[in-house]
């Protein structure tokens, strides 16, 4: 099997895999009412492994599997991850990325895309806006993107560890 085909086949793994934690586990780990996504960590680490473009291949369809599953409005996880990974793959240098990711610019990279993601399916899903905006900013921005950056230092950490034995 040629090596691009191996390393997508492995990243539709890696990403229904996620997708399958976001919606069984993740839902058990809410603090405040906040809760972290696990796929857009992976597609951070698409996004700054390869660039823009295959980190919203796989963005569109992981988003359309959550949902599926929480069976509201189609397509909004799909947008909030996909501009998410577009604007995480400006990050993207070819020569660089292996060290980008085991350094906590990373980390970085997914707050920032955290924040993208969280404002966008915010304000997407809330439909009136009869509620108290900062408290939403506080609760579901601010406190879901800390959380998801939080939990994206652990494969930076690992991959930091590993050095150059484990490719992503």
């Amino acid at each position: 099997m040629r090596p691009e085909i191996r390393t997508h086949l492995f990243s539709a793994l890696f990403m229904a895999v996620l997708v399958i934690l976001q919606v069984s586990v993740v839902p058990l780990m809410h603090v405040l009412g906040a809760t972290p996504s696990l796929p857009l960590i992976g597609i951070a680490f698409i996004a700054m492994r390869h660039g823009s473009t295959p980190a919203m291949f796989y963005a569109f369809p992981s988003g359309l599997m959550i949902d599926a599953y929480i069976g509201e409005v189609v397509g909004i996880s799909s947008l909030a991850l996909t501009t998410a990974a577009f604007a995480m793959g400006f990050f993207h240098d070819a020569e660089k990325s292996a060290l980008l990711i085991r350094s906590g610019k990373a980390v970085g990279i997914v707050l920032l895309g955290a924040v993208i993601f969280c404002v966008i399916y915010v304000f997407a899903y809330f439909r009136t806006l009869d509620f108290d905006i900062i408290s939403i900013l506080l609760r579901h921005v601010a406190g879901a993107a800390a959380y998801t950056a939080l939990l994206s230092t652990i494969p930076v950490l690992i991959l930091a560890r590993s050095g150059s034995r484990l490719k992503v």
